[in-house]
């Protein structure tokens, strides 16, 4: 049906002819405020002040019907809460045109169309002379009504809306309140119209401080005060004051009555300037999807920012509102399965990655996609097959290989199969990743086949990385010890490797075995039995074994 706004456009006020209460003139003096400047500060006072007159006045028809439009126009009431209104103002004045014509209005939104004609019908009858309004609102109902059927449009319900629309220009003339009405927007219009212009002038001229304040007046004197705070919120922003441009954004919302363009206006510029700002940027999705409840982006972009503030069940609720609008987005479904993951419902991710992979919007993305379900297979549910076999499919997505050569390294390892290991972590290296972890992760994997020469390679080269790497130290001096039987050069890498962490249980045990094998009982008993008291706080190897060689150093 035709707009609300449409019906407050066409139904002007009727003059008050038994001399109104001070509060019901305050209550039409910020209803027409609102009609004129689309103020939401207006729109609240003229709402509260139409209930204060029901409760003081309760026989006052025109507050009936005039709260029901309100109220039904900001969401606060619906089709049902706004005829029940309406048809109480018909109760109480049985003969007031414009109570039958808003009950007329709510009608035809309601599907009720017969009864709808009959009261605008009415509402003509009993002051034909000040009708226009009513033959306005029929006319503007049937062409909405013709603009929802089928191409055959029925030719004389056009020829009745041309006809409403004919006769009620001829009785404009004689509607005081619809004149008075129609002036006060001409001076508006005009006064947007200047102050836009004036605005424009001195903004091209880089009279950027005397644009602001004509913006700023302009917000006072015309009904366009969003489109106004928006353009002081662009200068605010040339002018690098991110603060005050954030708040003139805020109000144009605000005094928009949350509309939804001015909402995506303000959470891009949020966005873009203040992304640390969660909660805020929450509300404004939270408005926008009021105002757009069929928008899955907006729900997708709420579960992100839920995600941000680990609130998981809440993410989890707006991605599945996003899939409900669409339900094959493979980017909301990669969404909810990583937010399954954060709550350990791997079954629930496993089956929404894969989804999302048959969709494949984009290679490097499913490439993506393909590693996140690998490493659930991999990490989680020890299937390792299908972890390699998602992985090798990944490689032929992309062209950045790296991240997938290592994760195919870290399950070679994994599964003792160390060609495989060496090779992928090779490969990783060779595409110019530096990672002292990594370097370790390869020397250890060639210490385990047997090469030695290659294991100290990588250990040093892991050292260079990271100097303070006690890992690579200790296992550094392994390699000489076990691998090389040497004493001298394994003896100083477990002393930096205990230096940079005392606390380091391998490190102990292994400078116990140093302290053994050059002869010193007392020194490597002193080291076994440090590892045993460490190893009860952070547990590395089995105590039996460190209790069997300290027991072992007495032994006659």
């Amino acid at each position: 049906m035709f707009s609300q706004q449409n019906l407050q456009n066409a139904i002007n006020f009727e003059q008050n002819e038994s001399g109104s209460s001070d509060l019901l003139s305050q209550a039409t003096f910020a209803h027409q405020q609102y009609l004129i400047k689309s103020n939401n500060e207006d729109l609240i006072k003229a709402i509260n002040y139409y209930i204060q007159v029901i409760k003081t006045t309760p026989d006052a028809s025109s507050a009936y019907y005039r709260l029901a439009s309100l109220m039904h126009e900001s969401g606060q009431i619906g089709i049902d809460g706004a005829l029940e209104q309406c048809r109480r103002a018909v109760e109480i004045d049985p003969d007031n045109p414009n109570a039958r014509m808003y009950l007329g209005y709510f009608l035809s939104q309601n599907g009720e169309y017969d009864a709808a004609k009959e009261q605008f019908n009415r509402a003509i009858k009993l002051k034909p002379a000040c009708s226009y309004r009513a033959k306005m609102v029929m006319a503007l109902d049937i062409l909405d009504r013709m603009k929802h059927k089928e191409k055959d449009t029925d030719f004389l319900s056009f020829s009745k809306a041309m006809f409403y629309i004919f006769s009620s220009s001829l009785f404009f003339l004689f509607d005081k309140a619809g004149i008075k009405m129609f002036c006060k927007n001409i001076v508006n219009d005009l006064n947007f119209a200047r102050y836009r212009a004036v605005g424009s002038i001195l903004e091209k001229t880089n009279f950027d401080k005397d644009a602001y304040e004509v913006y700023s007046d302009a917000v006072d004197n015309t009904k366009n005060a969003p489109l106004f705070y928006e353009k002081m919120a662009n200068i605010a922003v040339k002018k690098e004051r991110l603060e005050v441009a954030l708040q003139c954004y805020q109000n144009a919302v605000t005094l928009s009555n949350n509309d939804p363009e001015k909402v995506v206006d303000l959470i891009e510029f949020m966005e873009e300037n203040f992304p640390e700002k969660t909660d805020e940027l929450i509300d404004n999705y939270t408005l926008l999807i009021k105002k757009m409840p069929d928008f899955s982006r907006g729900y997708y972009e709420l579960g992100n920012l839920y995600l941000k503030k680990e609130e998981k069940i809440n993410a989890i609720s707006a991605f599945k509102l996003a899939l409900k609008e669409e339900p094959n987005n493979p980017f909301y479904q990669n969404s909810l399965a990583f937010a399954y993951v954060q709550l350990e419902q791997y079954d629930s991710a496993i089956e929404l990655y894969k989804m999302a992979l048959e969709a494949n919007p984009n290679n490097e993305w499913t490439a993506v996609v393909a590693q996140a379900l690998a490493a659930i297979y991999h990490r989680i549910k020890g299937n390792f097959e299908a972890a390699i076999s998602m992985l090798q499919n990944a490689l032929l997505l992309t062209k950045n290989k790296t991240e997938i050569y290592l994760s195919l390294a870290d399950i070679y390892y994994d599964i003792d199969d160390m060609d495989e290991a060496i090779k992928y972590y090779t490969l990783a290296i060779e595409s110019g990743f530096r990672d002292a972890r990594v370097f370790s992760r390869l020397a250890m994997a060639f210490f385990e086949k047997d090469y030695t020469e290659n294991a100290i390679e990588f250990y040093t080269r892991a050292i260079d990385i990271e100097p303070d790497y006690e890992i690579a130290y200790n296992n550094l001096g392994v390699v000489y010890f076990d691998g090389l039987n040497d004493v001298e050069r394994a003896k100083p890498c477990f002393e930096a490797a205990l230096k940079l962490n005392d606390d380091y249980t391998m490190a102990h045990f292994n400078m116990a075995r140093c302290y053994e094998m050059q002869g010193d009982k007392v020194l490597a008993a002193n080291e076994y039995q440090a590892a045993l008291d460490l190893n009860k706080l952070y547990p590395e190897i089995d105590d039996n074994i460190i209790q069997e060689r300290l027991f072992k150093l007495f032994e006659t």
